[in-house]
């Protein structure tokens, strides 16, 4: 069951533990040969021309693993930096964040645009997982400068994961073994 909320009125963000429709395997492929097998932290900049929009976050159960898709409208490629931490601590206001799991990865998500004025709602709910080794994703926080804060919840602490870009439409995927 799907749950809305909105981005912003041109572009409403939908939050979804559907069966995400990437293929298994990193950068969609339909290969598992190459699933998670690091726990460190891990990174990639933004494009230049990055303005994007937050319109979709999603879990789905994989063979093999866990994926959490955050999907954006807009020109570029987002940045992000991705790594386990002892708990969720929202940036801003240094508040903790209950997050269900074992495990929390925190993952920022830079170059990306809220709506210009405050009537778009900056947050979406939480997300739970699938029934696999994702238990929920969360913000952390959203910033006027175009980072998003977000925390993924995983039944055990430390499961191998990586991160990586897809482009049409463009997104962040999180794989998370299982």
């Amino acid at each position: 069951m799907a749950t809305s909320a909105a981005a912003s009125e041109s572009a409403p963000a939908r939050v979804s533990t559907e069966s995400t429709s990437e293929g298994v395997g990193e950068q969609g492929s339909d290969s598992n040969s190459t699933l998670p097998t690091g726990t460190g932290p891990q990174s990639s900049p933004a494009s230049t021309s990055a303005d994007l929009t937050l319109t979709d976050i999603r879990v789905g159960k994989h063979p093999g693993f866990d994926r959490v898709v955050y999907e954006f409208t807009g020109p570029g490629t987002p940045g992000w930096r991705a790594r386990y931490v002892d708990s969720a601590v929202q940036d801003n206001s240094l508040e903790p964040i209950s997050v269900a799991g074992e495990g929390i990865i925190q993952i920022y998500i830079n170059q990306i645009t809220f709506p210009s004025d405050d009537s778009g709602v900056r947050s979406f709910p939480p997300v739970s997982g699938a029934g696999g080794v994702v238990t929920e994703v969360k913000e952390g926080a959203s910033w006027s400068e175009g980072d998003m804060q977000s925390f993924i919840g995983t039944t055990r602490s430390q499961r191998p994961f990586t991160v990586f870009t897809l482009s049409g439409p463009t997104r962040v995927v999180v794989d998370i073994a299982n």
